[in-house]
């Protein structure tokens, strides 16, 4: 199925998306539909067989017949607000300053100068740019619901100020005409002013929290390279990375960063790969090894032929899983949308109501106070602050995580993380390192330890042996010179037998030095679980190594405190019994299960929601994937395999165990202030449209006037922008 992007203008609240989803779903080759107000995009999912082009078009169309613009997205560009958010700005100070010219005509210092009749004059004058111009999305929301039936919080504000704005201008060029009607000598072009000046303030912190939110996705775009040195048979020539091939040679000099993933054919050279590991220690490249877009060159320069090209780079999976994240929507969203949807059109009928119920209940005289609470009550129901509760805390949520290396699949993932019971841990490369490396090593008491390391490393040089690679990494990792051996030959199945600087070595299994008549030196006991490399030095046992996969450092904090969270630690492992009980037994793990096939660790995890229990698992192979899959909630370590990514929620891209238990506290304060927002928002509405509507007034209570209501409408927006914005005070 294919999949259209769009990036949607217009957009006010998420009423308007919510309009936009249920329109285009409508349409019959639409399979799912899915906009998302805090990032302004839309991504539209097509049934088997329907041609893209066609059916972009026709959703363009549906999306221009609601009143906004729908445009294809591209990944040339960073996402940005500046001129949107420069404009929302500028026509709030321009309204602000015509609403206290107004203000000052019709309440203080100026009111009823040079006489009222002028003065309304002047007031009319002054409001009509309001209105006409800077208000003008307002009214044609407005024109386009009695058209359409579509409405959004526009709407309610084009209700407000276009009643304000009419009742006060018919009292203004009829006035004698209203008076007779019943209608109240007050004009209302202050109310108009204010409504509209301090729905663009809220608008322009709106804008500010999107930008804040936006600031990780930019930040990874900045590091995509827009041109590359091309190396040819006829010399080096530049050329644009969107036209690079797998296959094709690049030159790379110092300073700059890799366009595209490769490996180095040509070359050695230092390079900050801090955007991928966090590490800021630079890492050797040289032939053979592999380099990833994004990352920077810092010596000298490098020749490397691309392997991964276009959307296929980490770089730009990392800014597909970012966007991915903030376009979808947890359930929470859903609901708060739904609610959104029925709310216009219920604001709409209580502000009729309204209207009708103090036109014929009220004191004389109804037609003034009926205007002023239809206007207050349609001003004090905008649903900002509603339907800002989910997708700002959701934005700001996922940019904060990416920024800490924690990809999240979509938004609902983070409604996941909340009320874990059991978390199942794969062992290799999840809470180990996941390479082979000398996790012990014992020496007999005659021996210089360094001496004879440097020795073992220099002939474990010349062996294809795996565990050959870890002896010789360590010497490498303690700065030991290596030498060649005068003597080396491969005994197949036991060992090495060899000669360095003229000591006859033996290194391998115990069969290697029982066929040699060695006794084996027991006071040589080991205590870690892993491959053994016995060496012998001129007929002696002399030392033995353990070579093993080595606990990650983070490894043991972390699955403690998720202990202490009441959360049930499980390790399934492919690796045999002993192996399993020595390293969970090591890392205080509840629960151990070895020679666990896939499907095992899948069905495990079945049984264990069969009990009611929400299961998260971790783990970074192809043999984790299906149990990644049936887990409530999976994370997958980035050094990990592409496939335990893809099918992973979440990707913690350095490999860093504790991001996992960062992740669960980053799911869990957002849902907290997700509810907070709700609550806030709802709570705000139950309270003040009653309020608005003149409820306390039979019982002695204050009317609320609508400029009051437009302040406190403003405000609720910003209070709940303000209280997602905390989400980014989460310890990670």
């Amino acid at each position: 199925m294919e999949k259209i992007d769009l990036k949607i203008e217009g957009m006010s609240c998420a009423s308007c998306a919510s309009s936009i989803e249920r329109e285009t779903a409508k349409l019959p080759f639409i399979q799912s539909s899915q906009v998302n107000y805090a990032m302004e995009t839309g991504s539209f999912v097509l049934k088997e067989g329907i041609e893209s082009k066609a059916s972009l078009l026709k959703i363009e169309e549906v999306i221009s017949e609601l009143g906004f613009k729908g445009l294809e997205k591209t990944q040339e560009k960073p996402v940005d607000n500046k001129e949107k958010e420069k404009d929302n700005f500028y026509k709030f100070v321009i309204s602000l300053i015509l609403s206290l010219a107004l203000f000052s005509l019709a309440m203080w210092p100026l009111m009823g100068w040079p006489s009222q009749k002028v003065n309304w004059y002047l007031q009319l004058l002054i409001c009509a740019p309001i209105y006409f111009w800077i208000g003008w999305k307002f009214q044609a929301s407005l024109i386009r619901f009695l058209k359409t039936g579509h409405s959004n919080m526009n709407t309610l504000v084009g209700l407000g100020t276009t009643a304000a704005f009419l009742y006060s201008t018919l009292l203004t060029l009829a006035t004698e005409k209203a008076i007779s009607w019943g209608l109240v000598p007050t004009v209302y072009f202050e109310a108009v002013g204010f409504i509209i000046c301090f729905i663009y303030l809220g608008q322009y912190f709106e804008d500010k929290a999107k930008k804040k939110t936006k600031e990780a996705l930019n930040s990874l775009f900045k590091l995509t390279e827009k041109k590359a040195l091309l190396i040819k048979d006829d010399g080096v020539v530049e050329v644009a990375v969107s036209l690079l091939q797998v296959g094709d040679i690049i030159r790379v000099k110092s300073g700059a960063s890799f366009p595209v993933d490769g490996t180095v054919i040509k070359g050695m050279s230092s390079v900050d790969e801090s955007m991928v590991t966090g590490e800021s220690i630079p890492v050797l490249k040289q032939l053979g090894d592999q380099v990833i877009a994004g990352t920077i060159n810092g010596g000298s320069p490098i020749d490397f032929k691309a392997k991964k090209v276009g959307s296929n780079t980490f770089l730009s999976q990392i800014i597909h899983y970012v966007e991915e994240a903030q376009n979808s929507k947890p359930e929470i969203q859903k609901y708060a949308d739904r609610i959104s949807a029925v709310f216009v059109p219920s604001v709409i009928v209580i502000a009729l109501l309204t209207f009708l119920a103090w036109f014929f209940m009220g004191p004389e005289p109804v037609w003034g106070t009926s205007v002023s609470n239809l206007i207050a009550v349609l001003v004090i129901a905008c649903p900002c602050a509603l339907g800002l509760a989910t997708p700002t805390a959701v934005v700001v949520a996922t940019g904060n995580a990416s920024l800490k290396g924690i990809l999240i699949s979509g938004g609902e993932v983070l409604e996941k993380a909340n009320n874990i019971d059991v978390i199942v841990f794969d062992k290799t490369g999840t809470v180990t390192v996941g390479k082979p490396s000398v996790i012990e090593e014992v020496y007999d008491t005659s021996i210089i330890r360094n001496d004879l390391l440097r020795a073992v490393a220099s002939i474990e040089q010349f062996s294809e042996h795996p565990l050959s690679k870890a002896v010789v990494h360590l010497a490498e990792k303690e700065s030991l010179v290596l030498d060649e051996p005068d003597l080396f030959e491969t005994v197949k199945g036991k060992g090495i037998k060899a000669e360095f600087e003229e000591n006859e070595f033996l290194l391998g299994n115990e069969n290697l030095l029982t066929d040699n008549n060695i006794e084996l030196n027991k006071s040589l006991a080991i205590i870690e679980v892993g491959s053994l490399i016995y060496v012998a030095k001129e007929g002696k046992h002399v030392a033995t190594l353990v070579i093993g996969d080595d606990i990650k450092e983070e490894s043991l904090a972390t699955i403690n405190e998720m202990r202490e969270r009441g959360i049930t630690t499980w390790m399934i492992t492919g690796d045999n019994q002993s192996v399993a009980d020595h390293v969970g037994k090591k890392l205080g793990i509840d629960h151990v299960l070895a020679h666990a096939l896939p499907v095992t660790k899948a069905e495990k995890i079945k049984e264990f929601q069969s009990q009611g229990l929400r299961v998260a698992m971790v783990g970074d192979g192809v043999n984790d994937a299906p149990a990644l899959a049936q887990a409530d909630l999976s994370m997958a370590m980035g050094t990990g395999t592409d496939v335990a990514m893809s099918t992973a929620d979440v990707t913690l891209v350095h490999g860093d165990l504790k991001r996992a238990l960062d992740f669960l506290r980053l799911g869990e304060g957002t849902m907290t202030i997700i509810k907070q927002n709700l609550f806030l928002s709802l709570v705000y509405n139950s309270v003040l449209i009653p309020i608005a509507a003149g409820l306390l007034v039979p019982f002695g209570g204050p009317m609320m006037p609508p400029v009051l209501a437009s302040i406190a409408m403003a405000l609720s927006s910003v209070s709940v922008v303000s209280n997602s914005l905390r989400i980014k005070n989460i310890r990670l």
